[in-house]
């Protein structure tokens, strides 16, 4: 994994990582400059531990695919509403299309995002929804 991790940082890659807490540490462990973008936000990790990770990492993007736990009863649940407000340039959203399935629920999953996206200031939905994910793969000017 430090040899990945020497690659990306060399080469200004995002790593995308489906890992758990200690896998995520062990990361930024090998090199602290190395971007990740964290699938999931961890999957089932509390916002409140996740605040942690991104105050100390920087370079550590959220995504919030499978993350239903952002919402309770189809409100936005206060704890996630803390972490956009306080964080709101290090989450994206994903749809995690990894099975047939998922293609097949993409109108839904899109739906479920806009109807808690709808419950945060807009320029915070707007950065969530699209803008963080362009920002981070966005070419660099021209010389």
């Amino acid at each position: 994994m430090g040899k990945i991790v020497a690659l990306a940082v060399a080469r200004d890659l995002w790593l995308h990582a489906h890992c758990d807490e200690a896998a995520l540490e062990a990361l930024y462990a090998h090199d602290p400059k190395v971007k990740v973008i964290w699938a999931h936000s961890g999957f089932s990790t509390r916002p409140e531990a996740i605040a942690g990770y991104l105050a100390r990492h920087p370079t550590l993007i959220g995504e919030l695919s499978y993350r239903y736990d952002i919402t309770q009863d189809g409100r936005l649940a206060p704890a996630w509403q803390s972490l956009f407000a306080r964080f709101p340039d290090r989450f994206v959203i994903g749809s995690d299309t990894w099975v047939n399935q998922r293609w097949v629920q993409y109108g839904e999953i899109m739906a479920w995002y806009r109807g808690w996206l709808a419950q945060l200031p807009g320029d915070t939905a707007r950065r969530i929804a699209f803008a963080n994910a362009a920002g981070l793969f966005a070419a660099p000017p021209v010389r």
